[in-house]
């Protein structure tokens, strides 16, 4: 899949630093909040180093020096400072996680509005499982970091360094000693992050497989059920949930083996506090006094957190790192169809269309998907395009509406290049009926006026009344506001169509695509969707694909098109009286339908009859 390995060369080509600058560009908006964050963070580190300073005066002049109502004083003064840290430790955490929702909901926002715009070409290469664990687990990622790596990150940082500066003030030669531990810890919290990076980019990736086989597995469930490959799947799923278990479990070994060397650490620095300050205490070297001793046990304890935190910070911060990588790969991908500065709105064209010498290549260095291409359709006309798979037809139409731009060449509706109108109006002006009609979860009306939403009600029921649709809508209990459920997987083929050209018929397009959209449905209810779409095509310049000749006979223009070029072009009886590709196809399909017809009415009408004998 080409999103996993563009994700590879992303996350490798975008530096750590990078992706982290660029993710602090979604707290830019919100500067306030950052700034009433921060105040928090910096108020609460600095009552916390005061409060071990206010101990170690208590102790040497309150209790040695024994003056009482200065332990009175200090006691209330580091009540006052419990309650502004508390406070400070309220404005950090509130705005902190304010800001991380905010700016995930906005890159949520942006990744979404990002996938509307991108072309077709992107959504052809990329899994739907892996952009949906992208906007939602990677997003998850980022906010995360933002309320827990980036609030408590800086926290730890200064706590340490607030603490390391009043302890140097105070003595520096013991604290030189109870730093003398953190070295390793430092090395160890870099050999940490190292190594939990990688992996952790191994269990997102794991993630996204099994994302991506659970939406496949999900949406072909019929298939799976109809082939009695329930079991392979099972395993094939519980493989995948063992492979992400493994790595998963990887980084807990990590991790665990990471904490409890950090918390000896920190061990190891009160054993040096009170070991070392205690001899210098009782010596009296360097002004340590048993006050600095319990002041400089309490630098650590209150140290001791943001060292054990360090690895749960760096964590988060690979974690989120990583996650960016692959959401910005996305945000990234461009947008290479889109509107023109100042272009022009399509909203009064005729619907004359017309190939010039048009090209198409899926990619620069692939062959030719259509070549040469010249097709003129006037308003009213219905042209036909038929050939075997893979030879251009769906290309043909895709050009219309720009869900590709061409290689060579140029497509116009009224002679005016259709990259040179605004998207938007030129898409409101092409009704598409595909052979499976997507619908959505909601209801009947509002997949109908899905296309146009400001639409009335008495416009949505006469849209269903020409699709032939009204009848069948009204046989549910809540009609037009019946549910549909999620791909409209409540009605039937036919119906589904029929609600597919309602809301073709609804917009009044000028340009009418039927992408074969008769084939999958049985006679009585081709012949319901034939007479809607005999409607809807009235007035209109329309384009059908077809495998069946019943629906293309009445063609104004009927296109055969091989490997990409028209190979033969004409009305029905212009292309059987040439005796080409389109006669062997009819003859495949229709002469002997036609021959048969034929017999029985020279039998004396046993067609016409047929019907009154059935009944």
């Amino acid at each position: 899949m080409q999103l996993e390995h563009t994700n590879g060369d992303a996350q490798q080509s975008m530096s750590a630093f990078a992706a982290w600058r660029r993710m602090m560009g979604y707290l830019s908006p919100y500067k306030l909040w950052v700034t009433i964050a921060i105040f928090g963070i910096v108020g609460g580190a600095v009552l916390a180093v005061l409060i071990p300073r206010e101990l170690r005066d208590v102790i040497d002049i309150g209790i040695t020096k024994d003056e009482p109502d200065f332990m009175i004083t200090a006691g209330v003064l580091v009540i006052g400072l419990g309650v502004l840290r508390g406070i400070s430790g309220f404005l950090a955490r509130y705005f902190g996680e304010r800001l991380s929702h905010f700016a995930s909901y906005d890159i949520r926002n942006q990744l979404y509005n990002h996938v509307q715009l991108l072309p077709f070409n992107y959504h052809n290469n990329a899994q739907t499982g892996t952009l949906v664990t992208i906007a939602i687990a990677d997003v998850d990622e980022m906010q995360r970091y933002f309320a827990y790596g980036l609030i408590d990150g800086l926290n730890t940082l200064l706590l340490f360094g607030g603490s390391v500066t009043i302890m140097a003030l105070t003595s520096l030669p013991l604290t030189l000693i109870v730093l003398i531990p953190v070295v390793p810890l430092a090395y160890l919290s870099v050999k940490f992050a190292t190594a939990v990076d990688p992996g952790w980019r191994r269990v997102m990736e794991r993630v996204q497989k099994l994302g991506n086989q659970l939406q496949e597995t999900v949406i072909g469930a019929q298939v799976v059920r109809a082939f009695a490959r329930e079991r392979y799947e099972i395993g094939k799923f519980n493989r995948e949930n063992e492979m992400l278990f493994v790595e998963q479990l990887g980084l807990v070994r990590q991790w665990a083996r990471f904490l409890p060397a950090s918390a000896f650490i920190v061990a190891i620095c009160v054993a040096s506090v009170l070991f070392f300050g205690g001899l210098m205490a009782k010596a009296g070297v360097g002004g340590v006094t048993v006050g600095t001793v319990v002041a400089f046990n309490a630098y650590v304890a209150l140290m001791g957190q943001p060292i054990r935190f360090v690895g749960f910070v760096i964590i988060l911060t690979t974690q989120a790192i990583a996650s960016s990588r692959r959401v910005f790969e996305v945000l990234d991908a461009p947008i290479t169809i889109d509107s023109k500065t100042n272009a022009r709105s399509a909203d009064d064209i005729q619907g004359l269309v017309t190939f010039e010498d048009v090209s198409f290549r899926y990619d620069d260095s692939g062959d030719l998907t259509l070549d040469h291409i010249q097709l003129q359709a006037r308003p009213g006309d219905v042209v036909a395009l038929l050939g075997q798979t893979g030879s251009g037809k769906s290309t043909v139409i895709n050009l219309i509406p720009r869900f590709h731009d061409v290689s060579e060449g140029r497509v116009t509706i009224d002679g005016v290049d259709v990259r040179d109108y605004d998207l938007l109006s030129l898409r409101r002006q092409i009704g598409v009926v595909l052979q499976e009609s997507l619908l959505f979860s909601a209801t009947i009306h509002d997949n109908i006026c899905y296309g146009r939403p400001e639409a009335t009600r008495e416009q949505v029921i006469a849209a269903a009344k020409a699709a032939n649709a009204h009848d069948f809508i009204l046989e549910f209990e809540n009609g037009y506001d019946t549910e549909i459920g999620e791909r409209g997987v409540t009605l039937s083929g036919g119906q589904r169509q029929r609600v597919a050209i309602a809301r073709a018929l609804l917009i009044n397009p000028r340009i009418l695509i039927l992408d074969d959209s008769t084939s999958s449905v049985d006679t009585q209810t081709e012949f319901l969707i034939q007479e809607a779409l005999n409607r809807l095509m009235q007035g209109r310049t329309t384009f059908i694909i077809a495998q069946r000749l019943t629906t293309v006979q009445t063609a104004t223009q009927i296109l055969v098109l091989d490997h990409g070029r028209i190979a033969e072009r004409g009305t029905h009886q212009e292309l059987l009286d040439k005796n080409g590709l389109y006669a062997e196809i009819y003859r495949l399909q229709l002469q002997d339908q036609e021959r048969l017809k034929h017999e029985m009415m020279a039998l004396g009408g046993l067609v016409e009859d047929a019907p009154n004998r059935h009944s």
